[in-house]
């Protein structure tokens, strides 16, 4: 009697939790980016066009991944593109009058000058510059085969 009770009540488990995964495939809501009118399973918060992008990744190394996932860094990076909005590696080329002179972009990552794989100190301001996208991707191509 009492395992036949204990049976029933675990058929009755399975099959609240089977209605709870159909129910939650089935109810949809809006996506939480303001304004978008798409809608979403239940468990999800963005539609595609809104997920947030993955986090950085380092080719580099597995320690300045670590380094660039942390809030520290975060924190730091923040701190230091505020005071230095504009991409230095182009204020260089200004300066020098390459064919690049008069292309000043707004920095949007931060970079290490000396690589965090060769050594350099994660969050000291010295070892760091703003970079914008083309002069960021150029070190860290750089960077990449320099490591080969």
């Amino acid at each position: 009697m009492v395992t036949t009770r204990l049976y029933c009540q675990q058929l009755v488990d399975q099959a609240i939790v089977v209605q709870r995964t159909l129910i939650t495939a089935m109810i949809k809501k809006y996506c939480s980016h303001a304004g978008c009118k798409r809608l979403v399973k239940l468990n999800e918060r963005y539609c595609d066009k809104h997920k947030p992008k993955e986090q950085h990744v380092s080719k580099t190394s597995d320690y300045a991944n670590e380094i660039h996932s942390s809030n520290r860094w975060r924190k730091t990076s923040r701190l230091y593109r505020e005071a230095n909005p504009i991409c230095e590696a182009c204020l260089r080329a200004q300066k020098q009058g390459s064919k690049r002179a008069g292309m000043v972009n707004l920095a949007t990552s931060v970079d290490h000058i000396v690589p965090l794989f060769a050594g350099g100190e994660p969050y000291d301001w010295s070892n760091l510059q703003s970079l914008c996208d083309y002069h960021h991707a150029l070190k860290s191509q750089q960077e990449r085969e320099q490591k080969k």
